[in-house]
């Protein structure tokens, strides 16, 4: 869409994947930080699937069909059974919602910033320096 071009779909479209926003994404590791529980391995995700063409459909525009990739999995999907048990946590975007917030935003992101490896070392220095802690 930001390029005003067809959205490549991998074989039918069909496939289904868990699409997850990136605030429920941050909300799970910020949970996660916030705990008193160490050395835990959580999934994060949608809690539900959606398929490429209803992405498509929400996105608007135009697609064309690719043959499927040897391997190219069906389905996608994050089981956060033990986030929810352990944190309480759980996610609150729908992909409808997402997608809608997305689309709000588009023409920032029209204008935003391609970086190149040296722009993002550059960003990323400080950030390093914790890491080495």
């Amino acid at each position: 869409k930001l390029a005003n071009k067809p959205y490549t779909i991998v074989g039918d479209g069909k496939q289904t994947r868990d699409f997850t926003y990136v605030t429920d994404i941050v909300s799970a590791l910020i949970a996660a930080a916030e705990s008193n529980l160490s050395n835990k391995i959580y999934n994060v995700g949608s809690d539900t699937t959606v398929s490429v063409n209803r992405i498509v459909e929400l996105l608007g525009g135009d697609k064309v069909n690719i043959p499927k990739r040897p391997g190219e999995p069906d389905c996608t999907y994050a089981d956060i059974s033990k986030i929810k048990d352990d944190l309480g946590w759980y996610p609150t975007v729908s992909i409808e919602e997402g997608v809608d917030k997305i689309l709000e935003n588009i023409d920032y992101w029209k204008e935003a910033t391609v970086w190149e490896p040296e722009s993002i070392a550059d960003a990323t220095t400080d950030w390093f320096k914790y890491l080495d802690k």
